[in-house]
């Protein structure tokens, strides 16, 4: 009776701090067994088994007699010297635990419970492929243990962390983490995901939907099967969410009234968990119809086409439908549109395949640009023009029109270099490379320039930008393939080597890329089309050797055109990506 009075009267009013678990560092992630156990992660820690350097050890805490939680002790057999998080139980003498590739291999593992606090190494989740390319990594395994819900740095995401769902398979492996969508995903951050019991409601963890005061807690409700589809996220009340940062809401599996959040408030910037009233929310009702992926879909179409294009639907899983429909449901890409009808067969589904015209080896349809092949002829003539051959060359900043030193960097057709000159300043007389096709000139903390040897002069003067913040820069050499994030052609991936080389010349600045399309089409799937792209750039360039935290993105869609949308020609320089140096 003496502990239940000691312990309501801090917890009827709304919020509990556990003060013996918590330290004067960084408490996150806390999971309850259903053995009313609590485990989490501390970061910076001394007794952690990396020391204070330590990013996160898994430590644990159970109640005394007066059902009051202990003061929290490391957990050494779960823990390394690396990053270390407590992801949840398969059954009750099982755990899950991420590692970040310090002694165990980078991943998430099994362990099997040999004591109250000892635990057995088993072997690493096979996901097919799993790659965390950030710092950050949050996750929680649903109470059912067939479902994986996380937030990580990987290829295919939208902004910085983005919130992946993952099902257990057959003989105990685990399907590829899948982007659960834009709906829930921004261009900023989503961690700390937490699904409830009847796997409709996801909360988590964002700075990217509007207020701008740090990372809050959201609710978002699960709107069919596809896990791609979600209502708009919504933020817990303001009892919850502070000026501090809050992570890791979830609900008390051994008590649905009651929920745990970690924040910083009052905490010196370092998290301490605490306990509250589960806040109840109302969820909506989904109708069949707004249960369906699309009731229609159109087809982009030039503009020289008055003629519908033929269609055909294929059975697939993506597409419900219910009844015949003619209604219009816009594609990204800036083409009109042309309506397209389904008609209802039991319960099958559509996905629509526009039938595309053949087209010659020596035409390539990008954007609505045509990219003109190359012949082995024409490549013959232009390497061999090069040998023997000089070029006249000097770098100036462009502010200031003063010599700047650089370096030239020859490169042939696609774009492998041929030679290198560093230490330049000056006018300059070089000797071509064989083979040379193209010349990078370059300088420390100023934007590199690409030139073909066929546009050079007598004498050029190579006028370089300085990559101050804030400073932009169009790609605009990099083309996607029409209504797709997929890189055009090697002069596009020739170009994203020029910003690897830069990033790496230059190994203190951090960079943004920025989406953009026309405004021709559906809002929602231009902007998820224009990060897809920004992201598709990003992938590249962490593949060839730039830290992934370097690179930030924005999907903008067409919100920010940089010319007229109500021509081919303006519509077609909307459709860009940029690069906007940060820091």
């Amino acid at each position: 009776m003496l502990a239940f009075c000691a312990f309501t009267p801090s917890f009827a009013q709304g919020i509990y701090a556990l003060k013996q678990v918590n330290t004067p560092y960084d408490e996150q992630q806390p999971v309850l067994s259903s053995r009313e156990e609590l485990f989490l992660s501390v970061a910076f820690h001394p007794d952690n088994t990396g020391g204070s350097r330590d990013y996160g050890d898994v430590w644990y805490s159970k109640k005394d007699d007066f059902n009051q939680w202990q003061e929290a002790k490391p957990v050494a057999s779960l823990s390394t010297t690396g990053y270390d998080l407590f992801i949840g139980f398969p059954d009750d003498n099982s755990a899950l635990v991420y590692h970040d590739g310090k002694k165990k291999p980078h991943g998430i593992h099994l362990y099997r419970r040999t004591g109250e606090t000892d635990w057995k190494y088993e072997y690493q989740l096979d996901f097919g492929s799993f790659k965390n390319n950030g710092k950050s990594f949050s996750a929680r395994l649903h109470p059912s243990g067939d479902i994986l819900i996380m937030s990580m740095n990987t290829y295919g995401t939208f902004g910085n962390e983005d919130i992946y769902v993952s099902f257990k398979q057959a003989e105990g492996k685990w399907s590829v983490p899948k982007n659960i969508g834009a709906d829930v995903n921004s261009y900023e951050q989503e961690m700390t995901p937490f699904l409830s019991n009847d796997k409709q409601v996801l909360y988590f963890s964002s700075n990217g939907h509007g207020t701008g005061e740090g990372r809050d807690i959201y609710y978002s409700q699960r709107l069919d099967d596809s896990w791609e589809r979600w209502s708009k996220p919504k933020m817990l009340k303001d009892d919850i969410n502070s000026r501090g940062v809050e992570l890791s809401y979830f609900i008390d599996p051994n008590s649905p009234f009651t929920a745990f959040v970690t924040t910083t408030q009052n905490s010196e910037g370092y998290g301490d968990i605490l306990m509250r009233r589960k806040e109840e929310i109302v969820l909506e009702e989904v109708s069949p119809a707004e249960n369906g992926r699309f009731l229609a879909a159109s087809f982009p179409v030039s503009e020289n086409t008055p003629a519908p294009v033929t269609s055909t639907a294929n059975v697939t899983s993506e597409v419900a439908v219910e009844e015949t429909v003619s209604e219009v449901a816009t594609l990204p890409g800036g083409e009109e549109n042309v309506p397209f009808a389904a008609e209802k067969e039991q319960e099958q589904v559509a996905e629509i395949a526009q039938e595309k015209e053949e087209l010659t080896e020596e035409t390539v349809v990008v954007e609505e640009k045509l990219v003109e092949k190359v012949s082995e002829d024409q490549e013959t003539v232009m390497e061999a023009a090069t040998l023997n051959s000089l070029i006249k060359v000097s770098a100036l900043d462009k502010n200031t029109n003063a010599e700047i030193p650089f370096k030239v960097t020859f490169k042939n057709a696609n774009g492998d270099k041929v030679g290198v000159e560093e230490g330049l300043k000056g006018a300059q007389e070089l000797p071509l490379r064989e083979n040379t096709a193209k010349v990078t000139i370059s300088s420390e903390n100023y934007l590199p320039e690409t030139i073909l040897v066929t546009d050079f002069g007598e004498k050029e003067l190579v006028m370089l930008t300085p990559a101050d913040k804030g400073t932009s820069l169009v790609l605009q050499e990099v083309l996607f393939k029409k209504g797709t994030a997929e890189l055009a052609d090697q002069n596009s991936l020739t170009y994203i080597d020029q910003l690897v080389d830069f990033m790496k010349e230059n190994p203190s600045k951090k960079i943004r890329l920025e989406g953009h399309t026309d405004n021709v089409g559906n809002v929602a799937l231009n902007k998820q089309l224009s990060m897809e792209r920004a992201g598709a750039i990003r992938d590249y360039m962490v593949d060839h050797g730039v830290q992934f935290e370097r690179i930030m993105l924005r999907g903008l869609g067409g919100s920010e055109p940089i010319a007229d949308n109500g021509t081919t020609e303006g519509r077609e320089k909307n459709r860009r990506v940029e690069m906007v140096v940060i820091d």
